[in-house]
């Protein structure tokens, strides 16, 4: 508990430094960074990576695809996606046949390592990227703030699931949400991430509201809240299916107390792209007129 603690209070200074202080494109670049490590930590975990030239097109991909997202360029993250899916299926043609032939298998599992789950989190850079006084979507009155506030919210929503779920689990779990693959897990604590993400939510809201005089919509405050911590802990648990899968009980171990870069951020790879859709469809607040 802490070394969570400490690795939390070094991780989030530094995620507003970068989020607020330095160009977009660095944010991008830190993406990078966490998608490239965690695309080594997958092929490595799951066996994947038939030799080490996927390993070097995993994590080449995964870095480039965030950064690229930052960009604003919409097909960027796409045609990287593309070359690696050649990089790979031209390693299994020439192998086909064999004795180091790769299964199909293989290449799948190394390109969503490499290519799925940077697309997924690069959906972060999308929201970062929003210009202030964006015209707001479908002819609605009002505009955007700066993505610098939007990104937030993904974080907010992980981060206060994740932390609602753990210590109110900790505290009154008793009943086993599904032990086969989380066996920690409980239906008490699934209900405290839902609770502790509706008062974090209503909170960055109200901030928002008395800060910047911001306009807001109550029934998306109400989707964010509830849809983004069932996506939250819906991708945690697809990922402790994964790992239960091929033995695992992390990814990695380099973030101490979390396990690998993975076991910390799987949960915000399925969630950022919910986020970044429901802010471009449906913003939670906007600036009036």
């Amino acid at each position: 508990m802490k070394t969570r603690i400490i690795v939390a209070a070094v991780g989030i200074p530094l995620l507003v430094l970068v989020v607020f202080l330095l160009p977009v494109w660095v944010f991008g670049g830190l993406l990078g960074v966490i998608a490239a490590i965690g695309a080594v930590e997958f092929v490595m975990a799951t066996k994947t990576a038939t030799n080490i030239r996927m390993v070097v097109y995993c994590a080449a991909a995964a870095f480039a695809i965030p950064l690229a997202m930052s960009f604003t360029l919409p097909m960027a993250g796409t045609f990287i996606a593309l070359v690696l899916l050649l990089a790979l299926a031209g390693e299994a043609l020439l192998a086909y046949g064999t004795e180091r032939a790769i299964p199909v298998g293989h290449i799948t599992m190394a390109f969503f390592a490499g290519a799925v789950i940077p697309l997924l989190l690069g959906s972060l850079s999308t929201l970062r990227a929003i210009a202030e006084g964006m015209p707001m979507p479908f002819g609605e009155d009002g505009s955007f703030f700066d993505g610098r506030i939007y990104v937030l919210i993904p974080f907010v929503i992980a981060f206060a699931s994740d932390g609602g779920g753990y210590f109110v689990g900790n505290a009154f779990g008793k009943h086993k949400l599904i032990e086969k693959i989380s066996p920690k897990k409980t239906i008490e604590g699934s209900l405290g991430g839902f609770l502790a993400t509706l008062v974090a939510v209503l909170i960055f809201c109200l901030v928002m509201i008395l800060a910047f005089d911001a306009e807001y919509n109550l029934a998306a405050v109400l989707i964010y809240s509830v849809v983004g911590s069932a996506v939250t802990q819906l991708g945690d648990l697809i990922f402790s299916f994964i790992k239960r899968e091929y033995g695992k009980k992390d990814f990695g171990s380099l973030l101490p107390g979390h396990g690998g870069m993975l076991d910390r951020f799987d949960s915000l790879i399925v969630l950022a792209p919910f986020v970044a859709a429901m802010v471009l469809w449906f913003p939670i607040f906007w600036q009036g007129q």
